[in-house]
């Protein structure tokens, strides 16, 4: 009987301990906030709301080193997200889906390479102590 009682305790105890889901709009805020650092080309801090182990997938699959490089080389100049959705994975992760229309300036001054996107995307965010970060993205071209 007290091992029941103990158990009950430490159960209690435990699910007490567990974060909370984030409310939908907090994951919106970190969605948006990742873009304009992107924007705003501040790499240090764009590092910081990655997992280390973070994957794209888009027209390949690429690892968070990949992703950097480019954002390094080819300037996001324009963006916006439209029809931002969350999804609520459970305490610990989240989801958002949208489409995403976008430029990357890849070129120099004197020779200018834009690059347009119109996507549906994903993102996959996980909080690891106590942090937002972002495990997983996809892009996939939206249809004309």
């Amino acid at each position: 009987m007290r091992t029941i009682a103990l158990m009950l305790v430490l159960t209690a105890v435990a699910q007490a301990q567990t974060a909370p889901e984030p409310e939908p709009i907090e994951i919106v805020h970190r969605e948006q906030h990742l873009w304009k650092t992107m924007a705003e080309e501040n790499f240090a801090t764009v590092r910081k709301l990655f997992t280390k182990d973070f994957v794209e997938v888009d027209s390949h699959i690429a690892a968070l080193d990949t992703l950097l490089v480019t954002l390094q080389n080819c300037k996001l100049t324009e963006y916006e997200l439209r029809d931002l959705q969350v999804r609520i994975l459970g305490p610990e992760a989240a989801m958002t889906a949208y489409h995403e229309v976008s430029t990357f300036e890849c070129g120099t001054e004197a020779k200018p390479d834009p690059h347009h996107f119109d996507n549906n995307d994903t993102t996959t965010w996980v909080r690891r102590s106590g942090q937002w970060l972002v495990q997983a993205h996809t892009e996939t071209p939206a249809k004309p």
